[in-house]
């Protein structure tokens, strides 16, 4: 009879440990994690955003497939933004695409991943600017970037490493290693 209360004994004390084990991990608090401080406030798809200048002439729109604003820092971030840049309000000169792109609350677009730049005035000899960054401020329309740029038109192209320009005044200028091919027509 003792082996048989021996192994009621021992079967019990594993139960008991076995209860133990389960109902201190059920009871032990959960860790907090601390909440991100900035959550969009609002977020949208297939998103159209149009701004106008003083005069209210249209400036500029923004496209996206998908944007996030927060109000805390005044960002907003755009996945597979094109943005459109108008002449006199009514023609759409430009055409600028990326991956993903961060407008903050001081109209500077940062646009990365990408970035295509298509100038859409059938005179303009400059077609295409192809980088990887830029850097735009919506109100200037001032533009730069660190990266390797390819500047392709009708008759040539240019590449080199860093570019500045304007967008109204129809200026970039490539700034270090600068090369650049040329056909006749």
């Amino acid at each position: 009879m003792t082996l048989q209360r021996l192994l009621y004994a021992l079967l019990i004390a594993i139960c008991a440990w076995t209860g133990y084990y389960l109902l201190e991990k059920h009871w032990a608090d959960d860790v907090q994690i601390a909440p991100d401080a900035e959550k969009p406030i609002f977020t949208g798809k297939s998103v159209i955003n149009t701004a106008y200048n003083e005069s209210g002439q249209r400036s500029y729109q923004i496209d996206a497939a998908h944007l996030e604003h927060f109000s805390q820092s005044g960002n907003t971030d755009f996945v597979e933004p094109v943005l459109w840049v108008y002449k006199n309000g009514s023609e759409t000169e430009w055409r600028i695409s990326s991956n993903e792109a961060r407008l903050d609350k001081n109209h500077i677009l940062q646009m990365t991943g990408n970035v295509r730049i298509f100038n859409l005035l059938p005179e303009s000899a400059v077609r295409v600017i192809q980088t990887d960054t830029l850097r735009l401020n919506l109100v200037s329309k001032d533009f730069d970037t660190p990266d390797h740029v390819i500047i392709t038109g009708d008759a040539f192209q240019n590449e080199g490493t860093g570019m500045k320009g304007n967008m109204d005044r129809n200026i970039a200028t490539l700034l270090n290693n600068v090369k650049g091919r040329y056909e006749a027509l």
